[in-house]
């Protein structure tokens, strides 16, 4: 048995084989061991070789998952019946679309290409510096086949990680069993005669490589037990000579030949070995598990089997996966892995995600650029008012440094008195002239040019000597009385207001030379209050003759 590797993936195996159907298998990460296994017959077309019902296919598939209880997003690896194996010799300095072209051209010749397009793996079997030349193997499939095959995984929601031919899986899943024996080397020549149903195919190996190979159609089932036999054998025997090797491996996979009678059947000098993957089997070929059931692993094929040693084995054997090789004729592929998880891409999708990266990163570069643009504006914006602010103070400076750098204090406040007298002359009334029925509500004043008084009282008379007291006290300013009305009866508790009759007439007035600005500086509550207290409802005394019903709102200057 070949060295096996500890794997981090789990990777379930599926393949599709003539007379046997359908069979799903997991192995132990750990250890060459078989833990679960299944298999169901399915339908395949021999002449046209393509499974005969995708739909079938698809509902086995499900099936056998349920019954091993796996998980069908799980990652899968699939073989199928070989369909085209062949081998060409090309110069060293070509390319893989040269390659590609070659393998193209070559692969039309078969009959089942005429009708529908490849799609192919190829890799290196031998290569020649001195001749400049490479020996390759390349496997094709029809196009149409794996695209629904794909198909039916991503509905599924399976990973589809690797498709390839039995052939070349076989061949693998000896050498990862050790079924050829520890004694074949990297020098050692072996043929492995593989038997099917309508065909028989002749591998010649050195090592784990392929050197040369022969498929020879023979219809089986036509001939009776012994002629079949015989057919074989006479054959083999014109197809032996072509293949000196030290070892000849038998592998029927056919119900209709048992390979240990077919190796009495068979003149060989060397040493035969014998293997059953059908109803003559007898034991498995590896170790399975005790969930596992022995008569039914029996006939596990090795074409299942090499799907593990991909994972498990150190020396890769004829990787002819057509999903993971970017020469396929097809869509190009590549793998990289993810949590455990073999993820495939395609050129397309790989181009699309490239695209759609370059598009975020210009727009992240597009936002930084705007928002360094912002900063810098902000900050320009910025230097300016510094610079005209620190200009006028230069200017001020400039100034006084033009009257010799001495500064009259008490001229300098003349000045501001002067400038302010009448708004001055204004906040001096408030605390000086009010009449006793007078309440103040608001009082707006800049700079004494600008001027809005608000209130209430008992008396008509104490708000026109009110009015005038500030016409005398400020002749020179435009004010008037804009607004006198009588508010209706007093509303609520809190108003109390020495008159003897309750039921006394209030009015409500207003002094200015501009329009009032108090509903800009109300919240939306306190003008809902003023609403109410124009509508009838009377402002609340602070429980004094002579205090105002609210406090006066603070005056800003600068509005």
């Amino acid at each position: 048995m070949a060295q096996f590797v500890n794997s981090t993936k789990q990777i379930v195996g599926v393949s599709v084989t003539p007379n046997i159907g359908v069979e799903v298998a997991l192995l132990d990460k750990k250890s060459p061991t078989i833990i679960k296994y299944a298999r169901r017959p399915i339908e395949y077309n021999v002449a046209t070789r393509e499974i005969q019902d995708y739909s079938v296919f698809k509902a086995t598939i499900i099936d056998l998952f349920k019954e091993l209880d796996i998980n069908l997003k799980s990652s899968v690896y699939l073989t199928l019946p070989n369909v085209h194996l062949d081998f060409e010799s090309l110069p060293l300095i070509i390319g893989d679309e040269a390659i590609n072209n070659a393998i193209l051209s070559k692969a039309e010749d078969n009959y089942i290409f005429k009708r529908v397009e490849p799609v192919s793996a190829w890799t290196d079997l031998l290569t020649n510096t001195t001749t400049d030349k490479r020996i390759i193997a390349y496997t094709s499939f029809q196009e149409t086949a794996v695209n629904q095959i794909k198909e039916i995984f991503i509905e599924l929601g399976s990973n589809l990680i690797g498709l390839e031919s039995s052939y070349s899986a076989t061949i693998r899943g000896l050498w990862f069993t050790g079924a050829i024996g520890d004694d074949v080397d990297e020098n050692t020549n072996w043929n492995l005669l593989l038997v099917n149903s309508n065909s028989y195919a002749m591998f010649s190996m050195q090592g784990s490589r392929l050197v040369d190979y022969t498929e020879v159609p023979l219809a089986i089932k036509s001939f009776s037990y012994e002629e079949a036999y015989q057919a074989i054998a006479t054959s083999v025997s014109q197809v032996l000579p072509n293949f000196p090797a030290k070892k000849l491996f038998i592998l029927s996979q056919s119900d209709e030949i048992c390979a240990e009678v077919l190796k009495t059947q068979i003149t060989f000098d060397e040493e035969i070995i014998a293997h059953d993957s059908n109803k003559y089997s007898k034991v498995p070929p590896i170790k399975i598990t005790s969930s596992v059931m022995e008569n039914e692993a029996a006939a596990i094929t090795y074409a299942l089997l090499g799907i593990f040693a991909t994972e498990h084995m150190e020396e890769k054997i004829l990787d002819l996966n057509i999903l993971s090789k970017m020469h396929s004729f097809g869509e190009a592929y590549f793998t990289f892995e993810f949590y455990d998880k073999e993820i495939i891409v395609t050129q397309e999708v790989a181009r699309k995600a490239l695209l759609i990266i370059a598009g975020v990163l210009i727009g992240i570069c597009a936002l930084i650029y705007g928002l360094f643009y912002l900063l810098e504006t902000q900050v320009n914006k910025k230097a300016s008012e510094f610079q005209t602010q620190t200009a006028q103070i230069q200017e001020q400076i400039n100034s006084i440094m033009g009257q010799g750098g001495i500064v009259d204090i008490e001229t300098l406040v003349t000045k501001i008195i002067d400038t302010n007298k009448k708004a001055i002359s204004f906040y001096d009334s408030i605390a000086t002239d009010i009449p006793q029925s007078v309440w103040l509500q608001y009082y707006y004043n800049k700079n004494g040019e600008k001027v809005a008084i608000e209130g209430v009282s008992a008396n008509i008379a104490d708000i026109y000597n009110y009015y005038k007291s500030l016409k005398v006290i400020s002749p020179q300013s435009s004010i008037k009385l804009n607004k006198l009305q009588i508010l209706t009866e007093v509303n609520g508790d809190n108003f109390d207001i020495a008159a003897p009759d309750l039921g006394a007439k209030f009015y409500d007035f207003e002094i200015s030379n501009v329009k009032s600005p108090r509903n800009k500086s109300l919240n939306p509550a306190e003008q809902n209050q003023n609403q109410n207290n124009n509508q009838g409802e009377q402002p609340q005394n602070t429980g004094s003759d002579t205090a105002p019903p609210n406090a006066l709102q603070p005056v800003d200057i600068n509005n």
